[in-house]
C-alpha cells in the first residue's frame, strides 16, 4: 500500500511537472492605411496561466527576414508580462516604414518556462516515417524518374508551406535539366542571422527506388520540420531538399555558391545519407578499404561486436567537431538506445569515403557539418540496386531513434524556446510622410554616456513638433513640444530619470509623424 502511494506520488508530481506551452489563437490584422496604423488582435492561452513574454516581428519579404521590426513602433499587449486571455490588441505605428506589396506580422509568446525536450523527441511517429517513405520510394531521376522526382520536389515545397515555413526554390541547370533545390526555413527569434540546416537530398539513381538512399533521409528531414517548426527558436532553422546529389553534389555545391546570403552564417549543418538500413547479424557491416589505419578504436569497436550494423555513423571532421559532438551529446540523453558511432575526418586529410554526401561542400567551405549515414554500400547490399525498396529492407524503430537525435541536437543548437508563434499578412503601401521628407533627425543619448535622450537634427524646417517618448511596453514616460527649429544639432529631451532600456519617440507634426528607436544604457 505503501508502495502504491509512493507510485501515485511520483506520479502526480511528474504530470505536475509538465509545463505546457501557450498557444496563440485568432491572430488577425487590421489595417487602417491612411493613418498608417495596424491593430493586431489575438486570444492566447496558457495551461497553467504563466505571465506571458509577448513579441511582435514585421517582414515585408514573405517572411524570409523580420529586419523591418526596428522601423515599427508598437503598444498594447506586448511585452512582459502580458497574461492569457482573450481579445488582446497590439497597436503598431507603420508611419517610419516605406514601400509596397504583402507585409507580415509574426507574433510570439513566451512562458519563459524549461523546454521538455524529451518530450518534443518522444514525439517522432515511426509510422508517419514508414508512411511517407512509401510515397517517395520510387526512381527520382532527372531522364529516368523524372515525373516522381517531380512529384517528390513539389511535395517537399508542399510540405514546408504548410508548415508555414518562408519557401522558396534554388533552379539551376544540371546538364539539360533544370533542378531545384527546396528550402523552408524558420527564421530565429533573437539570433536570426544564425542558421542550422538540416538536410537530405531527395533523387536518386537511374535504377534504383531510393528507399534508403535517400528516401530515408527526405522523409526524417519532414519529421523534424513537423516537430520542431511548431516552436519559436533564437536561431534560424531552414531545412533543404537537395537535387542532383547523385550526379556529384550538384544541388549543395549551388547552394553554397549561389544561395547562401550575405548576411547569413551557417553555424551547423546535419545532413542525412541514408538512416534507415539495420542489421543485428554478424558481418553485416563492412570498412572501407584503410578505415582501420585512420580510425582504430572505432574499428576495434566494430571486431568486438562482430561487424554488426546495428550502429548509426556520425561523420564530421576533427577541425570542426562541435556539431559531431553535439549529436553523440544529443543520442547519449535523449535516445540511448541508438547506437552511436563517430568518425572525425583527421586535420590535414582528405578522405573520399567520408566525403560522398551533401555536407562535404559545407566543409570545404569551412561549416561545421555532419553526415548521418547507416553506411551506404559498406551495409546496405541494395544500395544503386532496383532493391533499395523499404519492404522487409528497412528497420523504421532504428530510424526513428536516428530522427530523435538528430531532432535533439537540432533543438539544442537553435536554442528551441517554450512557447508558440503565428504570423498574419496585411497588404498595401507605406509612403514616407512629408515630415520624413522636410525633416533631417535621428535619436541618441546625451553624448557623456548619461541616460538623457534626444535629438540630432540636420535640415528640419518643421514647428511644432510634438515629441512623446514610449517605453518598450508602450507606456508614455514624456512628452513634450520643439515649437521652432532647433539651432543647435543636439536636442536634449526634458525627461525624467529614466531607467536602461528600448524606448520609442514618437514626433508628429502638421506634416506627418515620425518613429524612432533609442536604447539607454
Amino acid at each position: 500500500m505503501r508502495l502504491l502511494f509512493i507510485l501515485l506520488f511520483l506520479s502526480s508530481n511528474f504530470l505536475h511537472a509538465q509545463n505546457g506551452a501557450p498557444a496563440i489563437q485568432n491572430f488577425t490584422a487590421a489595417i487602417d492605411w491612411p493613418a498608417q496604423t495596424l491593430t493586431l488582435t489575438y486570444d492566447v492561452n496558457d495551461p497553467e496561466n504563466d505571465p506571458l513574454e509577448i513579441q511582435v516581428q514585421f517582414s515585408n519579404d514573405g517572411g524570409k527576414t523580420f529586419a523591418i521590426t526596428n522601423q515599427v513602433a508598437v503598444s498594447g499587449d506586448v511585452g512582459f508580462p502580458v497574461l492569457p486571455g482573450t481579445g488582446r490588441t497590439i497597436s503598431c505605428d507603420l508611419s517610419n516604414l516605406s514601400g509596397s506589396g504583402t507585409f507580415q506580422a509574426r507574433l510570439v509568446a513566451l512562458d519563459r518556462q524549461p523546454f521538455d525536450l524529451q518530450e518534443l523527441v518522444n514525439a517522432v511517429d515511426s509510422n508517419r516515417l514508414r508512411s511517407n517513405l512509401e510515397f517517395v520510394e520510387g526512381i527520382r531521376h532527372a531522364t529516368a524518374g523524372l515525373a516522381h522526382l517531380q512529384a517528390v520536389r513539389d511535395s517537399i515545397e508542399n510540405v514546408f508551406s504548410a508548415l508555414q515555413l518562408h519557401t522558396e526554390k534554388q533552379v539551376f541547370m544540371s546538364g539539360n535539366y533544370a533542378a531545384t533545390n527546396v528550402l523552408g526555413s524558420a527564421p530565429g527569434i533573437g539570433q536570426a542571422d544564425s542558421v542550422i540546416i538540416v538536410d537530405a537530398h531527395y533523387d536518386s539513381v537511374s535504377n534504383a527506388p531510393g528507399a534508403d538512399d535517400n528516401g530515408s533521409g527526405t522523409v526524417g528531414v519532414w519529421e523534424i520540420a513537423r516537430l520542431l517548426s511548431r516552436y519559436p527558436t533564437k536561431k534560424t532553422v531552414r531545412y533543404i531538399g537537395f537535387d542532383q546529389e547523385e550526379a556529384g553534389l550538384v544541388g549543395s555545391i549551388q547552394y553554397i555558391s549561389n544561395g547562401v546570403p550575405a548576411n547569413e552564417t551557417i553555424a551547423g549543418v546535419l545532413n542525412f545519407e541514408m538512416i534507415g538500413y539495420y542489421s543485428e547479424e554478424p558481418n553485416s557491416q563492412t570498412l572501407p578499404t584503410g578505415f582501420n589505419i585512420f580510425f582504430p578504436d572505432v574499428a576495434a569497436a566494430l571486431t568486438a561486436d562482430q561487424y554488426r550494423g546495428n550502429f548509426i555513423t556520425n561523420v564530421g571532421q576533427a577541425a570542426l567537431p562541435q556539431v559531431a559532438d553535439l549529436f553523440v551529446a544529443s543520442a547519449a540523453s535523449y535516445v540511448p538506445d541508438l547506437k552511436v558511432l563517430t568518425v572525425l575526418e583527421p586535420v590535414g586529410f582528405t578522405l573520399f569515403d567520408l566525403r560522398r554526401s551533401d555536407h562535404a561542400p559545407f566543409w570545404v567551405s569551412g561549416i561545421p557539418a555532419v553526415m548521418i549515414t547507416d553506411g551506404a554500400n559498406f551495409r546496405n547490399e541494395c544500395y544503386h540496386t532496383p532493391g533499395d525498396t523499404l519492404n522487409e529492407k528497412l528497420n523504421f524503430t532504428f530510424m526513428a531513434n536516428v530522427v530523435k537525435a538528430t531532432l535533439a541536437a537540432a533543438a539544442q543548437f537553435a536554442e528551441v524556446q517554450h512557447g508558440h508563434w503565428a504570423t498574419a499578412n496585411f497588404e498595401g503601401t507605406v509612403r514616407a510622410t512629408a515630415l520624413q521628407r522636410l525633416c533631417t533627425v535621428s535619436a541618441g543619448v546625451y553624448p557623456n554616456g548619461g541616460r538623457q535622450p534626444g535629438l540630432f537634427f540636420g535640415e528640419c524646417p518643421i514647428t511644432n513638433l510634438h515629441v512623446n517618448l514610449f517605453d518598450a511596453n508602450g507606456r508614455l514616460v514624456h512628452s513634450e513640444r520643439i515649437d521652432a527649429p532647433p539651432q543647435q544639432e543636439w536636442y536634449p529631451l526634458d525627461t525624467p530619470d529614466l531607467p536602461a532600456g528600448i524606448y520609442f519617440l514618437h514626433l508628429q507634426a502638421a506634416e506627418g509623424k515620425h518613429t524612432l528607436k533609442v536604447a539607454l544604457f
